[in-house]
């Protein structure tokens, strides 16, 4: 079975976007769900809120390049980092309920699957032409 890294990079996206879109509908939902009763709290919505429009940007971002293919490289890449940073912080930050823990292993496992994605598009990229947008 031959590792479809486009599809792994669309699918990666697609639940970017809809993390986002939840993350901006229901904070407080996501916030109990993953932080406990400190997740009610307004400032924890608001910083959810903020990370769901971060990823609904790039989820939308990659999404667009991955079907124009165009730029998908960077846009898998970019939500890569992300995943990994939140992976990291809910990983070192001390205080946080046990099931939040578990986000640092979702973070380094989307991670791990968007930076191989995002090489293998790269690596596609260089054998093809090159297009307008990246010159």
């Amino acid at each position: 079975m031959d590792f479809d890294h486009r599809r792994v990079a669309l699918v990666l996206a697609r639940g970017r976007a809809v993390n986002g879109l939840v993350m901006l509908a229901l904070p407080g939902v996501v916030g109990w769900v993953l932080f406990g009763p400190e997740g009610r709290k307004p400032t924890t919505r608001a910083l959810l809120r903020l990370v769901g429009v971060r990823d609904l940007v790039l989820g939308v971002g990659a999404i667009t390049t991955l079907k124009e293919r165009t730029m998908d490289a960077e846009w898998v890449g970019m939500g890569a980092v992300a995943d990994a940073v939140d992976g990291l912080v809910s990983l070192a930050t001390p205080g946080l309920a046990r099931r939040s823990r578990l986000l640092s292993f979702v973070g380094g496992g989307s991670a791990g699957a968007g930076l191989l994605a995002a090489r293998k598009l790269a690596d596609d990229r260089k054998r093809t032409a090159p297009s307008e947008v990246d010159s």
